[in-house]
């Protein structure tokens, strides 16, 4: 487990795929977590947290210290460049607007950057999630490019924002 302040970070277990179900099928939640269908299935999640399939790539749902599962966050090591990761969020929308995006982004980047020893860390994030964008950047990420027309969703491309943070930023983040 790696704890926040508000958080804690968990491996995710058998008994959590219906609750992911329910924080990820909701209308809001799925504008903007990559499912190009627009559609989620039970078997989509249990998919997303089969580590056997994905041994690059780890999940953890994300608790509060209420003991609520609220979402779940993920990490990747990239294939093109060493010790740079890939990250991504997705919370429930009956918990948007309390500070736990924030402690959940900073808390995964301080457990990368301190104990899997990460140079950086970067993210995608569609150009009108205006809420994760703000997230993000109160947690140090700076944006470094478009990609045009990267996202689909409702029948329209979207641009994406790529966004990265460098180890030595975080440092002088956490500090200040």
């Amino acid at each position: 487990m790696v704890y926040g302040e508000n958080i804690y970070l968990r491996d995710p277990v058998r008994e959590d795929i219906d609750i992911l179900y329910d924080i990820c099928a909701d209308k809001e939640v799925l504008k903007y977590n990559g499912l190009y269908t627009g559609i989620m299935t039970k078997e989509y999640i249990r998919s997303q947290f089969h580590h056997f399939t994905k041994p690059n790539k780890k999940e953890l749902v994300i608790v509060t210290k209420d003991s609520d599962m609220i979402g779940y966050v993920y990490y990747k090591e990239n294939s093109y460049t060493r010790d740079v990761y890939s990250i991504g969020i997705t919370i429930g929308k009956g918990y948007w607007g309390n500070g736990y995006g924030k402690d959940s982004i900073r808390t995964l980047c301080n457990y990368l950057f301190n104990k899997r020893k990460a140079h950086k860390i970067e993210l995608e994030v569609v150009k009108e999630n205006i809420r994760a964008i703000n997230c993000y950047k109160k947690c140090g990420f700076k944006e470094e490019g478009i990609r045009r027309s990267k996202y689909y969703i409702g029948g329209k491309y979207l641009d994406t924002i790529v966004m990265g943070l460098l180890k030595e930023e975080f440092i002088q983040y956490i500090g200040e």
